[in-house]
């Protein structure tokens, strides 16, 4: 009887253990990958990229030969809320943002103001702060819709795994959300956010061309508005300003001829604003390791090294120019004397996306060390003679 008294309590605390009643069955459900945000003829339109996640794991059993789909949800409303409201309300099925590993900015919604999405973005405890983030110019319908190479999961994209192509072709550096919103409420700031296209005549399969997704420049924002694009040509000299840069290409030139061509990866750049009075200007300098990756023609290792400081200098002497001309702060010299120099940045003019003159860049120091030259040596191999015959 003592017994039965004892496991009446646990007997009872069985009965009035609750189960699993809000489960969800996860086959049952909508993930979301990405998303697109547009602003067209006074609403808010959102864009959202749902694909098959049976296909997103590598199976081990037969592939599947055909493409994984992407599914495109697209809402309207006059406020971001209101729009994804519209959106998931065919949706069927529950829908589920705590996958979304991309977001992608219209540069309609980048000349709105980004706020209102801001707004909701952040309030949202399923968004994650580490997805990338892209502008664009192209239709968000066609950008969500690229697929990946035949056999490869759907997010095997440069929409969602941006940093493995830049370390191949370290040219436009992937910005993820966090990095984006601490640089955009910094107030010396230029924000270069990369622009992300359909390219539709670079690819074939069976014969027809593919679709495939490329970065083709920047969106700058300085104070919350949007100051330009500019394409990838107008932004050779930001390479050696990042740190990050993995693998970045310059070719050597001789009496305007190709000669040889040069890998340059991990840049250490100091950039610091000139201890002097009057206008501000800044000294550069920068050391980078180059690996030979092709030779023309005979030509020692102090020409290759010392033409390919002059080709780095230029470089960042031309993106200052363009800087000049557009009024917009490519290298970020602002954000550079915001962060040495406080007291001299409150006393320039906050009017200005570019508030410095003409020779502002003063000195830039560059030091090439060529570390490598691939398996070969690096030697001029004529081809041999052919052995005289008596």
């Amino acid at each position: 009887m003592k017994t039965g008294r004892k496991l009446f309590p646990l007997l009872l605390c069985l009965f009035l253990t609750t189960g699993c009643w809000d489960q969800k069955v996860i086959q049952n459900m909508v993930y979301l990958t990405a998303i697109g945000i547009d602003y067209t003829d006074g609403q808010y339109v959102f864009y959202t990229q749902t694909v098959d996640l049976a296909r997103v794991a590598k199976q081990e059993t037969q592939a599947d030969e055909r493409e994984a789909p992407a599914v495109i949800a697209v809402g309207r409303g006059d406020t971001p809320q209101s729009a994804i409201d519209n959106l998931i309300k065919n949706a069927q099925i529950p829908t589920f943002t705590g996958f979304v590993s991309s977001l992608i900015f219209h540069e309609r919604i980048l000349e709105k103001g980004i706020l209102p999405v801001y707004d909701i973005l952040n309030r949202s405890g399923l968004l994650r702060y580490t997805k990338w983030v892209f502008g664009t110019h192209d239709k968000l319908e066609e950008v969500l819709s690229v697929q990946p190479v035949l056999g490869f999961s759907p997010e095997s994209t440069l929409l969602h795994q941006p940093v493995d192509v830049y370390k191949q072709r370290s040219f436009i550096q992937p910005i993820r959300f966090h990095e984006f919103i601490s640089e955009y409420w910094e107030p010396a700031n230029t924000i270069l956010l990369p622009s992300i296209t359909v390219v539709k005549n670079k690819w074939k399969m069976d014969s027809q061309f593919i679709t495939r997704l490329s970065l083709n420049g920047v969106f700058a924002i300085h104070h919350g508005k949007l100051n330009g694009f500019f394409p990838e040509d107008e932004l050779l000299g930001l390479r050696w300003l990042t740190p990050r840069t993995q693998s970045a290409g310059i070719v050597i030139r001789k009496n305007g001829k190709s000669v040889a061509t040069v890998r340059l990866q991990r840049p250490d750049v100091v950039i610091r604003p000139k201890k002097t009075k009057g206008p501000v200007r800044f000294d550069i300098s920068i050391r980078v390791k180059g690996y030979i990756r092709e030779l023309m023609e005979d030509n020692p290792s102090s020409f290759i090294r010392k033409e390919s400081e002059k080709e780095i200098e230029r470089q960042i002497r031309g993106a200052f120019e363009k800087s000049l001309r557009s009024g917009v702060d490519l290298l970020r010299l602002e954000y550079v004397l915001f962060r040495e120099d406080y007291q001299r940045w409150k006393q320039m003019p906050k009017s200005q996306a570019f508030p410095f003159q003409a020779n502002a860049l003063a000195k830039v120091e560059v030091n090439v060390d060529l570390a490598d030259s691939g398996k070969m040596k690096l030697d001029w191999y004529d081809y041999p003679r052919l052995i005289e015959q008596n």
